[in-house]
């Protein structure tokens, strides 16, 4: 019976364990995927401010027919 509590308290600790490293993971990719789309957004405004939105859309055009 004491066996079966010590096998029960060590995979409870790795239960626990796996746990605060799923979080972990989800935060840490989180991060990078919020400052990926705020570099995302800089680049964008930065673009129409130098371009102009006329100038941002006929480049994608440009750039999506090669003409």
């Amino acid at each position: 019976m004491k066996a079966i509590n010590k096998i029960q308290t060590q995979v409870n600790v790795n239960d626990q364990a796996l746990d605060a490293t799923g979080k972990a993971t989800v935060a840490l990719f989180g991060g990078a995927s919020l400052l990926i789309g705020l570099w995302a957004v800089a680049c964008f405004v930065g673009a129409v401010v130098s371009a102009g939105p006329v100038g941002v859309i006929k480049g994608y055009f440009s750039a999506v027919t090669g003409l």
